[in-house]
């Protein structure tokens, strides 16, 4: 059944460029089934009422709470990567269940340019298609030195180093109990990695430098793989 996440002010219909698509692309028909969500955790499934312009009519049959949420909260400050890496990222992260994800900009990053509201209207796209009940916000860009800052946030902040030898992030999961961890914040480099100097100020602000595994992964890579670990071990 096609998923449509709609702002609380317009449920239960469907306009602008999701109209479009149930009426021009799907061609669904009034009396056809869909599913709405707010963003509250709430599935609502619909039948179509009516269809006019730029709006879908819809009439809520019934009501469930959400199932595909995970039960840890993970952020993710991701290094800005170079060219379309970004979009590739959000969208998988957003599949695998990551809540946030802030765009950081580190000493040693490249790209400058943030794409917001493209990279929101991905993320949207992706919660849609892996049927999750909200939509993980992407944040404004922030510095480095400002994600620190929201260590106090959270329950544990890991800051994954390809230079770290004696933690891995199984080591994490065996000696710190992580399973009792509800709300957690991964920060990952950009193609250059993060500066001996970065990761001096993260350990001093609290963070935990931890290891991903024997190979270097690419920046794209680092977060999803940290992401899905974890999902592994606590979903």
């Amino acid at each position: 059944m096609h998923r449509f996440f709609v702002p609380p002010e317009q449920f239960p219909s469907v306009i602008g460029a999701d109209a479009r698509q149930i009426k021009d692309v799907l061609r669904m028909k009034p009396g056809d089934r869909l599913e709405l969500l707010t963003g509250d955790g709430q599935v609502h499934e619909a039948k179509i009422a009516a269809l006019t312009r730029g709006r879908v009519a819809c009439e809520i049959i019934a009501s469930r709470a959400a199932a595909s949420e995970p039960k840890v909260k993970i952020t993710l400050a991701q290094g800005l990567p170079k060219a379309r890496k970004m979009d590739l990222i959000i969208e998988k992260c957003v599949e695998l269940g990551v809540n946030g994800i802030i765009p950081m900009l580190t000493e040693r990053s490249v790209a400058k340019e943030a794409k917001q509201e493209r990279w929101q209207k991905i993320a949207k796209e992706a919660a849609e298609q892996a049927k999750r009940a909200i939509v993980p916000q992407i944040e404004k860009t922030m510095k480095f030195q400002e994600i620190l800052k929201l260590k106090d946030q959270f329950d544990l902040a890991l800051i994954p180093w390809e230079l770290e030898q004696d933690r891995s992030l199984k080591k994490i999961f065996t000696d710190n109990r992580i399973t009792g961890y509800s709300n957690i914040l991964i920060v990952i480099g950009p193609e250059g990695g993060f500066s001996a100097a970065e990761v001096k100020l993260a350990k001093d602000a609290g963070f935990v430098p931890v290891s991903l595994g024997r190979r270097i992964l690419r920046t794209e890579t680092a977060g999803l793989a940290a992401l899905a670990a974890i999902m592994y071990e606590l979903e």
